[in-house]
C-alpha cells in the first residue's frame, strides 16, 4: 500500500513540475503609447512588424523602438524577482538573410519555420527565424533563474501583427 501512494505521489509531484503556465499580453493589452507610436510608422512597415502575445511568465510592455531596418520591443517580467534577472526584446528585421541552419540547433516552430538557436549560453538565448520576408529575433538574458527552449518556443508560436 506505502508503495502504491509513494508512486500516485511521484507521478503527482511530477506533473506538477511538468506543469507549463503561459501568460498572455495580447495586442490589445499594450499600453495606448505603444499603439500612438505605432501608427506613426509607414503602413509598408505596421504590415510586417510582429509581437509575441504568450509568454512563460507574466510581462508588461517595457519600451518600443524603432529605425529604417528594424522595430523592437522590450519586455519586464510583472514578478519583481524576475524582473531583476530576466531583459527580455523580441526584434523585427526588415530583411530575409539569416544564417545558415546548419551552423546551429534549430527549433521547428508550429507554422513549419525552422528556427536557428544562435545564442544558447549559460545566461544568454537568442532564437531567429524568417517569417514572411522578414528576421524575427527573440533575445533572453537572464540569471539566477531558467529559460529553456521550450520557453523560447512558446514565444515564437505566438507572434501577432500589430497593425
Amino acid at each position: 500500500m506505502a508503495k502504491k501512494i509513494f508512486i500516485l505521489l511521484l507521478i503527482v509531484t511530477l506533473g506538477a513540475c511538468s506543469d507549463h503556465n503561459e501568460y498572455e499580453l495580447p495586442i490589445s493589452k499594450y499600453p495606448e503609447s505603444f499603439q500612438k507610436e505605432v501608427s506613426k510608422l509607414p503602413e509598408d512597415i505596421r504590415d510586417k512588424m510582429k509581437v509575441p502575445t504568450k509568454f512563460p511568465f507574466n510581462v508588461e510592455f517595457f519600451r518600443f523602438s524603432t529605425t529604417p531596418a528594424y522595430s523592437s520591443v522590450e519586455y519586464e517580467p510583472v514578478d519583481g524577482e524576475l524582473s531583476d534577472n530576466v531583459n527580455l526584446s523580441f526584434t523585427t528585421y526588415y530583411n530575409d538573410k539569416i544564417d545558415s541552419l546548419k551552423s546551429y540547433e534549430s527549433i521547428e516552430l508550429n507554422n513549419g519555420e525552422k528556427a536557428i538557436l544562435k545564442n544558447d549560453e549559460e545566461d544568454l538565448k537568442v532564437l531567429e527565424w524568417a517569417d514572411n520576408g522578414d528576421v524575427q529575433q527573440l533575445a533572453v538574458m537572464f540569471r539566477d533563474t531558467e529559460i529553456t527552449n521550450q520557453d523560447l518556443k512558446i514565444m515564437a508560436d505566438s507572434l501577432t501583427t500589430v497593425k
